[in-house]
């Protein structure tokens, strides 16, 4: 399926008539005409092309285009044009299937007609209006010069120059359809190569579409509706994107990296869509697991390989000449001797060189303060992480014990690199408190903090629940355990629900899953920080469940409900990132609306904020669509007013049980 946005400069205008306020409305006549034409366009192509007009001046009309069967836009369009009694110049450009879908709320304020059913018909809500939808790009247009740049400097393009070529070879046969390979990306940097390959596919004709779909690893072991995603990726590609997967430790901890469904649906669409698998450099065993699930298709592999040596310096010298410097000794003896290195190792070596080469050589009035930055051993914590901490709205005793945790952590490794015998490094954590008060938010900046602070070596945030942890057979659930500890080694596991773990009876998978969780706290204290979280009641009955659990935890730390002050700074900031502004009078409508929530109890702090700014868009859009457009201001399209929010009240409250596990932060800047 592919999408336009179209812009057609008539030849001419749309005829107007003089009403009885002596303005000028379009006449009724060309009006029908064109709303028929559109309208049996799309009941004949139902489901498989769809147009609306989403903007309308008498000189231009602009389009939203859906194709699903492969047909050229420029006859289909003709066609309608023709249909509809309009002729001039267009231009289109291809769009994601969200920007689509953001098109649509133009289409229901402006002169014709538009059902939304037409739109219906392709499913697109399956994706659009998921919780976690699958991210959208475009490829971007590359030459043949920064295609080979970019590779060599890269090291992959012993593997991915030949396919470049084969690409740009025509078909035996003309017209044919079909995919004759796809491709397995390892890479430092696969959704690079995977936006080059797309691009060069759609300009040498073996694609139809620029758009490509990303799926992410915890998506692509199942929790959305996959089959609606292969049929709206037609004529386009899917990227898996399992980059964000560590070296393994076992073949148990990979084999459910792909659910069954998806490769059964990667079967069956096989000739329509083209499908590209992204993983790091060291996943070449997973590679293999994908082509034997894989049979009936055929795999092109694009990987990196090692630089050693003078190679490797060849390299650092490509870098340097990039960026306009000479590279000295310095930069090139940071290359060992007979080892190799992949690109992004050396990219890390030659940016730590060039930041220092900033200040002594670019800048060298910035020499002297080299040395007051090396020297700096300052146990207060640092970084951009900790700067995102403190600016974010509320939350002040978490802060505080934040930056005490940090010190001390600080000041404990500081005493065991001395020797000191009664240094401890524990760090666990129990984050308590009700949906939306920024518990996941926090844990990934603290994780991001201590690896700033040199406490942590990786500082990801690796998150789990139940079910990661718990096995279906017996022995199971100690491995699984065991396999999410070596995935947290130098980061944050933060375990939500924690409470989950609890079952009816002792004894359980679930006691042997805490029993194993509390060794593996112990063995993993020096780099690993367990973060359990919950509600304070049940996450109180979790830490009574097992005596070692309670005295391996450092820090308790309870988020509280946001003051309605609060929560009205977090909808003014929502609101500001999603490129609106709030009215004047939009405070004396939400504070009220905040304290009546408090007293309701749960009812999802920031997730509600979110939830109320969600709604007052779609209320405002419905005020504006009985204004004429043409007469406002973009100011006047961009504010929320009060009355906005007031038509959604109290439906925006999300209850304690449903479903939804969006994560939250607020920045005050």
């Amino acid at each position: 399926m592919i999408c336009y946005k179209i812009n057609i400069d008539l030849d001419k205008p749309i005829p107007t008539v003089k009403n009885e306020r002596g303005r000028h409305d379009y006449d009724e006549d060309a009006v029908n005409r064109i709303n028929n034409a559109f309208a049996e366009h799309n009941r004949k192509y139902c489901g498989i092309r769809c147009a609306f007009i989403y903007q309308d001046t008498r000189n231009r009309l602009s389009l939203g285009f859906v194709i699903s069967d492969g047909t050229a836009l420029g006859g289909a369009l003709d066609e309608l044009m023709s249909a509809a009694g309009i002729s001039g110049k267009t231009e289109q450009e291809e769009i994601t299937v969200k920007a689509l879908e953001r098109l649509t709320h133009f289409g229901f304020r402006n002169t014709f007609d538009f059902d939304s059913d037409d739109l219906n018909a392709f499913g697109i809500g399956a994706l659009t209006q998921a919780h976690r939808p699958p991210e959208e790009k475009l490829a971007r247009e590359h030459t043949y010069t920064e295609l080979r740049k970019s590779a060599e400097l890269g090291l992959y393009a012993g593997s991915f120059l030949p396919e470049i070529d084969r690409i740009i070879q025509p078909a035996a046969i003309e017209n044919a359809k079909g995919h004759p390979v796809h491709y397995i990306v390892r890479t430092g940097c696969s959704l690079k190569v995977c936006d080059r390959l797309i691009d060069t596919l759609h300009r040498f004709g073996r694609l139809g579409s620029r758009r490509y779909t990303i799926v992410n690893f915890r998506q692509a072991r199942g929790g959305f509706d996959a089959e609606a995603l292969f049929r709206i990726a037609k004529g386009g590609t899917v990227v898996f994107d399992l980059s964000n997967m560590e070296e393994p430790q076992s073949g148990e901890a990979t084999s459910n990296m792909v659910s069954n469904e998806i490769y059964d649906l990667i079967k069956e669409h096989k000739l329509g869509t083209l499908v590209i698998f992204a993983l790091p450099n060291c996943l070449e065993a997973q590679a293999e697991r994908i082509k034997n699930a894989l049979p009936e298709l055929t795999f092109v592999e694009i990987t990196e390989r090692l630089a050693m040596n003078d190679e490797a310096k060849k390299l650092l010298r490509a870098f340097a000449k990039a960026d306009k410097v000479k590279p000295d000794k310095e930069l090139l003896s940071a290359v060992a001797k007979d080892t190799g290195y992949y690109a992004g190792d050396l990219r890390q070596l030659y940016d730590v060189w060039y930041a220092n080469a900033l200040k002594t050589k670019i800048y060298p009035q910035y020499s002297e303060f080299k040395k007051n930055v090396e020297l700096d051993k300052s146990v207060a914590p640092k970084g951009d992480a900790y700067t995102k901490l403190s600016e974010m709205i509320g939350l002040a005793e978490v802060k505080k014990i934040i930056d005490q945790a940090v010190t001390y952590s600080k000041i404990q490794k500081a005493l065991a690199e001395r020797g000191m015998p009664n240094a401890k490094r524990s760090m666990h954590m129990v984050f308590t408190g009700a949906p939306g008060t920024a518990k996941t938010t926090v844990a990934r900046l603290f994780a991001q903090i201590l690896k700033d602070n040199e406490v942590l070596s990786v500082g990801d945030l690796i998150e789990c629940g139940r079910n990661d942890l718990v096995g279906q057979f017996v022995g199971w659930t100690a491995v699984q355990v065991k396999n999410m500890f070596k995935r947290a080694k130098g980061s944050v596991l933060f375990i939500d629900e924690a409470y989950s773990l609890l079952d009816y009876h002792k004894g359980s998978f679930g006691d042997e899953a805490i029993n194993t969780i509390v060794q593996e706290m112990e063995n993993a204290r020096e780099d690993t920080v367990v973060i359990f979280a919950g509600y304070p009641k049940e996450m109180n009955e979790f830490i009574e469940r097992n005596p070692g659990l309670r005295s391996r935890i450092s820090f308790y730390v309870d988020f509280p409900d946001y003051s309605a002050a609060e929560l009205y700074d977090i909808t003014n900031l929502i609101v500001k990132n999603n490129g609106y502004k709030l009215a004047y009078d939009a405070r004396e409508v939400l504070v009220p609306m905040f304290e009546k929530a408090l007293r309701s109890g749960d009812f999802g702090n920031g997730r509600y904020a979110r939830n109320l700014v969600d709604q007052a868009k779609l209320a405002q859009a419905m005020r504006l669509s009985k204004c004429d457009l043409g007469r406002l201001s973009g100011d006047e399209l961009l504010t929320l007013i009060g009355e906005d929010f007031a038509q959604v009240g109290t439906n925006a409250i999300i209850e304690k049980d449903e479903p939804i596990r969006r994560r939250i932060g607020f920045n005050a800047g």
